[in-house]
């Protein structure tokens, strides 16, 4: 495996994780400003499986996280145990856990993400994430 590639993909989990906190926690300006650093980080044909089962493209995340901005103040994501379990050229498909702690209680799922590291940026392709229940 490279370690550059592999290095860049596990850093853009957090760097994607912590701009998704700001979108849903943070005030309103600061929240259009992470929006607006978090979509260029998505490729243009990306496309997700939510927990619910539900497949979304990129124009739906994009009207999903405006809506959901601001909705959720005090919200913290965690991220844990991020391993890679693939790697081809400048492709990377990791696994990782997410936490997400609200008023006292948390709600975690498995993700994994293909992402593309070519060039020096990092581009998320495909998410699917699977709930855990606790």
């Amino acid at each position: 495996m490279n370690k550059t590639y592999t290095q860049a993909a596990e850093r853009s989990v957090h760097d994607v994780h912590a701009l998704i906190q700001t979108i849903f926690a943070g005030e309103p300006g600061m929240a259009r400003d992470a929006i607006g650093q978090l979509m260029p980080v998505f490729a243009e044909g990306f496309s997700m499986v939510t927990t619910a089962g539900a497949v979304v493209r990129l124009p739906q995340v994009a009207a999903m996280l405006q809506q959901a901005a601001g909705g959720r103040p005090g919200l913290r994501i965690e991220i844990s145990e991020v391993t890679t379990v693939w790697q081809a050229a400048s492709s990377v498909a990791l696994r990782y856990q997410e936490t997400h702690h609200l008023n006292g209680s948390a709600t975690a799922r498995w993700a994994t993400a293909i992402v593309d590291c070519a060039d020096g940026a990092v581009r998320w392709h495909y998410l699917h994430e699977t709930a855990l229940s606790r």
